[in-house]
């Protein structure tokens, strides 16, 4: 285990541990909040900012609110800057309150238990969050992950989720690949973890077999470095689609290629959604889950040429990346934050409110 995932698991005294049920993408992100590393510029987050243009609810398809404990912070922060309802990957054991405490303005993404990973709880889970009303089922297969669980996208032993999944008529949703700078990190040892070209055949050949399926690829599909990559994939799979969440990954790879990733970002303005990929925690207050938020909307909406104040921990201090916003159209913002999102969720029988988000409503 980890340092960070061991502090986020084993808390120090005092703090409230966080669900056994964490994704461990949320797990691995919960390090402690620290303010020179998510307010590096010292800026007045609480500071007024306009609501984007967009008509209709500004929709995060991406997230992780982790506790019921969270949500009041985490509304009032989304709310500061113009977010109005979320699709989040919430332990199942903290579901209920949050969609009690929070009706019509959440969205739940099917998630197993990772600390009893078996495919007849998976079963259950994937039951028990359909009943819920989710309609999306997260299969999350980053090379760490495929690792440590023995499984893969591929796996037989994975098939009956896949295909109950899918038999409910839900989005698939899959977490492949991971930064550049990790496989040529952490992942080093090709021997125990795979190559990304290993990876990206494998789920190259799950998206087949699902091809008439909708599929969601998190995190700009898992290679933001390579749009090459991403646009065959785009070209082939018409059902495939993208979110662009993750704040450090997204800051860092599509500010190093400002014009070629604005030029597919429109381009494909039709395939990919809307997501921060933030992640609640008891010390993560409204400071904290402001940044993400803020780097976003400079990334997409502004032509913002400047440092980020979140730190990114893959690279040195003094070779912080440079967010280059990329300033894309208005038509195009709002198919990010609103159109593709709602037609996607369209697809399988779900609706978000559009009467305003204090009196929003879920069909499905």
């Amino acid at each position: 285990m980890s340092s960070v995932v061991e502090k986020a698991v084993n808390p120090p005294p005092g703090v409230n541990p966080p669900p056994a049920n964490l994704t461990a993408a949320a797990a691995a992100a919960l390090a402690p909040a620290k303010s020179n590393e998510y307010n590096r510029l010292n800026l007045d987050f609480h500071k007024p900012i306009p609501r984007p243009k967009v008509k209709g609810l500004v929709i995060d398809a991406h997230t992780h609110l982790i506790a019921a404990r969270h949500a009041k912070v985490w509304f009032n922060t989304a709310a500061h800057y113009g977010i109005d309802a979320f699709v989040t990957m919430s332990p199942l054991e903290e579901a209920l309150g949050i969609q009690r405490d929070w009706p019509g303005r959440i969205q739940f993404i099917t998630i197993p238990a990772w600390q009893n990973p078996s495919v007849d709880d998976w079963l259950r889970r994937l039951e028990m969050f359909y009943n819920l009303g989710s309609r999306i089922v997260k299969f999350h297969m980053a090379p760490g992950t495929m690792a440590a669980r023995k499984i893969r996208l591929d796996s037989p032993a994975l098939r009956p989720v896949l295909k109950e999944a899918a038999a409910r008529g839900m989005i698939l949703m899959s977490h492949v690949g991971d930064p550049d700078t990790w496989y040529s990190g952490k992942y080093s040892d090709a021997a125990k973890y795979g190559a990304r070209q290993e990876h990206y055949a494998m789920w190259e050949g799950v998206l087949e077999e699902y091809r008439d399926h909708p599929w969601l690829g998190a995190h700009m599909g898992g290679n933001p470095e390579n749009l090459a990559r991403l646009q065959g994939l785009l070209d082939r799979f018409p059902n495939l689609y993208l979110d662009n969440s993750a704040t450090r990954w997204m800051v860092r790879e599509l500010s190093a290629q400002r014009d070629a990733a604005r030029d597919f970002m429109i381009r494909n303005a039709d395939r990919i959604l809307f997501g921060t990929d933030q992640v609640s925690g008891d010390d993560r207050g409204f400071d904290f889950l402001a940044s993400r938020i803020w780097c976003h909307r400079k990334l997409w909406e502004t032509a913002y040429n400047g440092p980020s104040p979140v730190f990114d921990p893959d690279l040195k201090e003094d070779e912080q990346p440079v967010l280059r916003g990329l300033a894309l159209p208005d038509e195009v913002i709002q198919k990010l934050y609103h159109d593709n999102v709602v037609k996607l969720l369209d697809r399988v029988g779900v609706k978000f409110g559009e009467r305003g988000h204090h009196n929003a409503t879920v069909a499905g």
